[in-house]
């Protein structure tokens, strides 16, 4: 019962940091979207994972053009996990899928945050705003 009641108060979002690897062409999908995939390597006790991740939408027109292998980026969203019939050597198999949601990515290197709906925004401006906030509350 309690274990119910931890889920049903969880919260859905993610932070991922990490170098940009793998960088796929942007392709369209069946549904005539537009898609960009890449894996976004991590350093894990010494062995390093890739995350696959998929941009979607306005976020592909966005940050599709300015994307690098190399760069270090943090990616924030939610989950979306379901799964799907793969065909792989004339059979099919289930194969589980995340699905992430509500992009947000921080390119460091470039001081930008790419939304999800297409924005972009300066994020050194960001960071400067905050710490002006921060001071004029300290003064008060």
């Amino acid at each position: 019962m309690n274990n119910e009641k931890e889920i049903r108060n969880s919260k859905n979002k993610f932070e991922l940091e990490g170098n940009v690897a793998n960088i796929n062409d942007v392709y369209v999908n069946q549904n005539g979207k537009q898609m960009l995939r890449f894996d976004l390597a991590q350093n894990n006790n010494g062995n390093t994972q890739f995350v696959p991740i998929v941009l979607r939408g306005e976020l592909v027109n966005s940050y599709g053009n300015e994307i690098q292998k190399g760069d270090w980026i943090s990616v924030k969203g939610r989950i979306l996990a379901y799964s799907k019939d793969v065909e792989k050597d004339g059979k099919t198999y289930k194969e589980k899928t995340v699905d992430i949601l509500g992009f947000e990515i921080t390119d460091r290197k470039n001081n930008k945050v790419y939304m999800s709906d297409g924005q972009v925004h300066d994020s050194s401006k960001n960071k400067e705003t905050e710490n002006e906030n921060s001071y004029e509350e300290m003064e008060r």
